[in-house]
């Protein structure tokens, strides 16, 4: 694994006085380190850090190993083996036994398995339900208000460093425009353009998007994404002694948020990690030889097993980060269970079941999650102590046989795949031998597989429309990601009572198209934008025109010389044309009456 490249050094925007080129501004966005201004002295030969987080669930017999009889046991359990016998049981390494005999449940069903919420949006039955309503509320306006305050602070901090500070790229940004701006990120996802070159976007020759010079300029576009900033940055130092993540947690825990108060999520939840692709420099940076991207930043995440709704997550940054918001007493289990028991708070006491790979099972985690109302299903690494001997992988097993062990809480199997091979599941949800008539494979596998895919199947979604740019400002990397699952959100409720079905990419294109509307609206009349321009405008907007003002007070007052009349003639008019605003005589004006127009 190689070392990352050393930070450069933060050069000045030069030219004090000169007009900003794109090159420049690209150049601006390039020299940004790891975080912008929000840099890291990481040093030179840092390596990220590993993670040990392997989801595969099958396990290879050793070639070491004898083959093991169902009536054997270990020397070790040798004392045991008299109650074994009686009692019909299961040792593991650690003396734990399991029943081979299921719990008698013929009396009623259990309160673990009784689901005491279903999947149900929370919005009120007099809320729109319009794609950008309902994006507007995960995006809520406590989040667009505190990137519309820091980002202008930032723009205001670049005026300083030119002569003319009335640039139109320079300006303010106020709601509206800041509305368009994240809707030309949506239509780079639609149109699969995130890493696609501004200049070719905002190409004039014919090879570009008209939607975009329609609706903001180039330099302007590249100046928003090079002052984007999500939080103060002059108190940044002092409050990430405490909050690592200072630069963007706060809008985070706000879009968090937003996504719990309005959706409940169905019976069944999945927990897992997910990858954003980062290759900047920053202590955050993990390396998943197992994921495609391989470098990025880790958000554990717990998702809707069904409609993949974004429920709960939050950013690993660094030792320590799984237990925060945990008691003392929950931060003495093993990390990987401070990870569900912190993701699966907004959700405890609801009987629900949570799905979850092998890096987080434990029998610790099981009985934790019972004591808090949750019931779960995961596969077991061998390693295990409370796995029986005769459950680990053997290859004097046959091919689709399976073994049972039972407590009263939960059933621990090890199915036979192929040869050789061996997967262990523990459950705390099923509690007898039973089959799935589908697949011909024990219920608590078919189970698992149908909802172990709710964290990669959203990871897949925002692989496929992402509005993520190249930029080496982790905030920025995070920011794309929940730019990317507010749509995927969206989506979900707005298909969440069956009527409203539509294809994601349609939705997004619907949405990002809501978002510029209001800024095009009070461009299409601006004569300060180049005819060709407002053309567009008008063709793109369509049935959305709005009206043209009739203001007494913008008329021209003074006469002026006739734009299509020879200059010889002299020929000076108060009357201009509709559409360039140039002034015209009469006798060069066309003449048409009310039918003919």
């Amino acid at each position: 694994m190689s070392n990352l490249a050393p930070p450069k050094k933060k050069r000045k925007v030069s030219g004090v006085g000169n007009v900003l080129s794109n090159t420049q501004i690209e150049a601006c966005l390039a020299r940004e380190d790891s975080s912008g201004s929000e840099a890291e002295n990481v040093p030179e030969n840092f390596i990220p850090e590993q993670s040990d987080h392997d989801s595969n669930s099958e396990e290879s017999a050793s070639e070491d190993e004898e083959p093991i009889q169902e009536n054997q046991q270990s020397e070790s359990d040798s004392d045991d083996q008299p109650l074994s016998r009686l009692v019909r049981c299961f040792v593991g390494k650690n003396r734990f036994k399991w029943a081979k005999d299921p719990p008698n449940r013929a009396v009623r069903t259990s309160h673990c398995n009784i689901i005491a919420r279903m999947p149900e949006t929370r919005l009120d039955v007099h809320d729109e339900r319009n794609p950008f309503s309902l994006w507007q509320k995960i995006m809520s306006m406590d989040i667009l208000e505190e990137i519309l305050k820091w980002t202008n602070e930032k723009i205001r901090e670049l005026k300083l460093k030119y002569s003319r500070e009335n640039r139109p790229e320079l300006q303010d940004l106020d709601m509206i425009e800041l509305h368009a701006f994240l809707g030309l990120l949506m239509y780079t996802a639609v149109f699969k353009s995130n890493h696609e070159n501004c200049e070719y976007l905002f190409a004039t020759d014919g090879t570009g998007r008209d939607i975009f010079r329609s609706v903001m300029s180039q330099k302007r576009f590249l100046n928003l994404l090079l002052c984007l900033r999500f939080d103060n940055g002059v108190d940044r130092q002092e409050r990430k002694e405490n909050d690592k993540l200072a630069a963007i947690s706060n809008i985070f825990r706000l879009f968090v948020h937003n996504c719990q108060s309005l959706y409940n999520i169905g019976e069944c939840a999945t927990i897992d990690e997910m990858l954003i692709a980062f290759r900047g420099r920053s202590y955050f940076v993990m390396y998943m030889p197992n994921k495609p991207s391989k470098y990025g930043l880790k958000m554990m995440c717990m998702c809707d097993a069904k409609t993949n709704y974004f429920y709960n997550g939050y950013i690993y940054c660094g030792k320590g980060s799984d237990g925060e918001t945990l008691t003392n007493e929950e931060k003495k289990f093993l990390v990987p269970s401070q990870a569900v028991i912190r993701l699966t708070k907004p959700i405890h006491g609801s009987n629900r079941n949570v799905t979850f790979d092998n890096w987080f099972t434990s029998i610790e985690l099981v009985d934790a999650l019972i004591k808090r109302g949750l019931t779960c299903v995961g596969t077991l690494k061998k390693n295990k102590r409370e796995i029986p001997k005769e459950f680990l992988p053997s290859k004097s097993r046959d091919v689709g046989s399976t073994l049972y062990g039972f407590t009263n809480q939960m059933t621990l199997i090890s199915h036979v795949p192929k040869k050789n091979k061996g997967v262990c599941l523990v459950s705390s949800m099923h509690h007898c031998e039973s089959i799935d008539e589908n697949t011909g494979k024990p219920e608590i596998i078919a189970y698992y597989n149908s909802t172990k895919g709710g964290v990669d199947e959203i990871d897949k979604k925002c692989s496929i429309y992402t509005c993520s740019r190249r930029t080496r400002r982790w905030p920025m990397v995070i920011f794309y990601r929940m730019l990317d699952i507010s749509t995927v959100n969206a989506h979900v409720l707005y298909q969440a009572d069956g009527v409203n079905a539509i294809d994601r990419g349609q939705f997004i294109k619907i949405l990002a198209r809501t978002a510029v509307l209001s800024h095009m609206q009070r461009r299409v009349y601006n004569t300060h934008i180049p005819r060709d321009i407002r053309v567009n405008l008008a063709r793109i907007l369509g049935s959305d025109l709005p009206p043209e003002p009739q203001n007494l007070e913008d008329m021209p007052k003074t006469r002026k010389t006739c734009a299509s009349c020879p200059p010889k003639l002299n020929r000076k008019s108060n009357y201009q044309c509709n559409t360039c605003k140039k002034h015209v005589c009469l006798q060069c004006a066309k003449q048409l009456c009310p039918d003919c127009q």
